[in-house]
């Protein structure tokens, strides 16, 4: 089955900016993330979703997909230009790694895999950052907005950081997205919100009367800080409107005094 469109699994048009992208992407993220959306086929749309954005989210990959679709011309040759070059991707190895466990061969190179271990740490580490001791012998300092996936060398041994899920919080890129319920009479009037962030802090905001189910709240620089940039993301607040099961005879009495349609067409 061939491929869907990159810009239509986002909704967007092809001469979308990289902002418009970014945003059909965290609201991809926020509706579908398995975390959060239960549904069957929501994973395969939340990973369809990210596909989509790693490739339009990266300026050189969306010039070629704009140019060639997700029929890439030159991949037979990248693939026969990787068995070339020996002496330049031995020199890449060794700079990495130090030439621990690699071996190079004139007719081609052999590269045992590298053991990797893995050290998970929760998204609270990964917001604050932390030092940890994977051994006796090792010290590692986990930077502030880590992301999972990251590799760190040391002591002659390759790590990989996974970050363990959070219930409240649901991390995309250097985003973070938190749902937030709230009753039909605060969406119509309006709340003063208070969210207690991963280190414990205090943000206050507010929910703005007449706000709509699904509608995004953004908290500037208060996501992920990129430990590259030393940037902050943002967080994005998204507001579920619940409405009761059940109400007392004096709630339904109450409510019966405001407008109302007893009746509709559809």
């Amino acid at each position: 089955m061939s491929k869907r469109d990159y810009y239509e699994i986002l909704g967007l048009p092809k001469n979308a900016s990289d902002e418009d992208i970014k945003k059909a992407y965290r609201t991809a993220a926020m509706k579908y993330h398995p975390d959060r959306n239960k549904e069957p086929g929501s994973e395969d749309k939340f990973k369809e979703a990210k596909e989509a954005y790693e490739c339009l989210g990266d300026a050189e990959k969306r010039q070629l997909y704009d140019q060639h679709g997700h029929n890439d011309p030159f991949a037979h040759g990248r693939r026969h230009q990787s068995n070339t070059g020996n002496d330049h991707i031995s020199d890449i190895f060794t700079n990495i790694f130090g030439n621990r466990g690699f071996q190079f061969h004139t007719g081609g190179f052999e590269q045992p895999q590298p053991v990797i271990h893995i050290i998970t740490i929760s998204l609270v580490d990964s917001y604050t950052g932390r030092t940890i001791r994977p051994d006796a012998k090792t010290v590692m300092n986990i930077p502030k907005g880590v992301r999972p996936g990251t590799k760190f060398f040391a002591e002659g041994k390759l790590y990989r950081i996974d970050v363990h899920p959070h219930e409240k919080f649901m991390r995309s890129l250097d985003d973070l997205m938190v749902n937030v319920e709230i009753t039909a009479i605060e969406a119509m009037l309006g709340v003063e919100a208070v969210l207690e962030h991963l280190d414990g802090s205090k943000l206050q905001f507010n929910i703005p009367a007449s706000i709509q189910h699904g509608q995004i709240i953004k908290l500037n620089a208060k996501g992920m800080k990129n430990p590259e940039t030393d940037h902050y993301g943002d967080m994005m607040v998204r507001i579920s409107v619940v409405v009761p099961r059940s109400l007392s005879e004096e709630q339904k009495a109450t409510l019966k005094t405001l407008s109302h349609r007893e009746s509709i067409n559809i």
